[in-house]
């Protein structure tokens, strides 16, 4: 039960973070509307970052419909554009059935002085329904996928043909969307109840509430359920409500997102930033933990391991993918990354305490844009860098401390040819070997036990995830033969690890398996 769990758990973290990698383009084109807009631009630009706000607003305001289709579409395995239109119908359905409901039972609630804010409901494409934010989009996406690839393959004879297969999941929708939509009119308002509980515990907790928030969110990554920590305090009412210029904003991001959008006459920044700095580690840290392990590599490897490294770091201080540098550690020494996990919940904290309020939850460059239209006095950005570039030096004094007294063998401290270091999910320095991409591909169907033993190639930012039939044919030594970082198994799901190019990889990969499929 407990590996069902995590599995379960684990899907549905790579299928909810699909949505979520657009929402920094949406962020940085938000901030260049803003920017776009001041006073001294030409009208011409105005007019035009005028439209651009617009658009990002529409997006930013719509983000349950994205999650909708987005999760439906990545839980499904097969036929991914029939999922997503039955994802888009069902949610339209459902915004139909409740408002229906609602009415029909005189449930309907009245705006006050600032709308619907504050009454348990929302106008939503023009229906005013039970107000369940990102969340609505997360259970439809959720259930549509589960149902969809139940369903997707049941076909009826020559007469009944045409509702077979993906009409037969709209059928079998249209029932489950309308139980939905009246069973939550009643059950989503205590829901929200605890919602709003959680949201004042985790205020009233302070600092230590941001030190664990901020631990868990590191200390998780190598599980991949950080993103079940994280969203709903981002984007959903966990993080906390706010409204803004007559719009309820719900989440520490789309709270940011909704400020920035009006910052000519923001006075304060909301206090759910605290849940979205996490940023932080990945731009300072990066660069204590590389320069460390710099350091304490061997003479004769030190230009190998900056090779190796420093392209790592470049992504994880500019883009905040940090999971290819975490890899190069992680599992070498538990205890390094016990500490790192330590050292980020103190950072954040001590950024919580001391007064600042900059929002940074991917990288460098997220971080300057968004962050650009915010007055300095509100955000404190200041403090941001001021500590930031501290608590580097403490992170590279204490790894560099803790490698060397307890000689860990981190990247260039182990004696390797004069290949390049390649470190594996079991923490050894092996020698990469030379493969071209149609050879990687089939290194990799091969070491996860051939081409029906594969059951479904998914990916997140980083990480080819992978389900098998039989984890026992699964052999990573013939998978590190080809181009990754690393080889992570959890129960039936094997994650490769690949870096910035994880789609590429996954395309490559899954039109292989197709052709292969196709000659058998």
């Amino acid at each position: 039960m407990r590996k069902k769990i995590l599995l379960l758990g684990q899907k549905f973290s790579q299928a909810a973070v699909q949505p979520v990698m657009f929402l920094t383009v949406m962020g940085i084109a938000l901030a260049v509307a803003v920017i776009m807009q001041l006073e001294f631009m030409p009208s011409f630009i105005v007019f035009i970052g005028t439209l651009l706000k617009k658009m990002m607003d529409a997006m930013l305001n719509n983000l349950s419909i994205i999650f909708c289709v987005g999760i439906a579409t990545a839980f499904a395995k097969k036929k991914k554009v029939d999922a997503a239109i039955i994802g888009l119908i069902v949610y339209i359905m459902f915004l139909a059935s409740n408002n229906a409901w609602l009415t029909s039972q005189n449930m309907l609630a009245t705006p006050g002085a600032m709308g619907l804010f504050g009454t348990g409901q929302n106008t939503v494409l023009g229906f005013q329904v039970v107000d369940m934010n990102v969340f609505l989009g997360i259970i439809l996406g959720c259930i549509t996928g589960y149902v969809f690839n139940k369903l997707a393959d049941v076909q009826f004879g020559d007469m009944f043909r045409v509702y077979g297969g993906s009409r037969f999941v709209f059928i079998v929708m249209i029932p489950i969307t309308l139980i939905l939509a009246i069973v939550l009119s009643y059950v989503w308002p205590v829901v929200n109840y605890g919602i709003n509980a959680l949201s004042g515990f985790m205020k009233s907790a302070g600092s230590l509430g941001v030190f664990l928030y901020a631990f868990g969110n590191r200390f998780l990554i190598p599980t991949g359920l950080h993103h079940l920590l994280w969203m709903p305090f981002c984007f959903t009412g966990i993080g906390g409500t706010l409204n803004v210029a007559g719009d309820a904003a719900q989440g520490a991001v789309n709270i940011f997102y909704a400020e920035m959008g009006n910052s000519a006459h923001l006075t304060a920044i909301d206090p759910s930033i605290r849940f979205a700095t996490f940023g932080f580690a990945k731009i300072f840290a990066s660069v204590g933990v590389v320069l460390a392990m710099i350091k304490t590599a061997k003479p004769q490897n030190k230009k190998t391991v900056k090779g190796l490294l420093i392209p790592a770091l470049f992504v994880a201080v500019v883009a905040g993918i940090t999971e290819p540098l975490d890899f190069s550690f992680l599992f070498i020494s538990p205890l390094l990354w016990l500490v790192h996990g330590l050292l980020t919940g103190f950072s954040e904290m001590l950024l919580w305490i001391l007064g600042s309020r900059t929002y940074s939850i991917y990288g460098l460059l997220d971080t300057l844009v968004c962050n650009s239209v915010i007055s300095p006095k509100l955000s404190k950005i200041y403090i941001f860098f001021t500590v930031g570039i501290i608590m580097a030096v403490v992170w590279y004094l204490v790894f560099v401390f803790l490698i060397k007294k307890l000689d860990i063998k981190t990247p260039g401290r182990e004696e390797v040819s004069d290949n390049e270091i390649n470190i594996q999910a079991d923490g050894s320095a092996i020698v990469e070997k030379n493969a071209n991409d149609d050879q990687d591909s089939e290194i990799f169907i091969e070491g996860l036990g051939g081409v029906y033993n594969i059951l479904e190639v998914n990916n997140c930012f980083t990480r080819l995830r992978i389900d098998v039939k039989d984890v026992s044919k699964v052999n990573k030594e013939i998978i590190s033969k080809a181009k990754q970082k690393g080889v992570v198994i959890k129960g039936s799901n094997v994650q490769i690890i690949i870096g910035m190019t994880v789609e590429d990889e996954k395309e490559k990969l899954v039109n292989l398996l197709n052709m292969k499929k196709g000659e058998m």
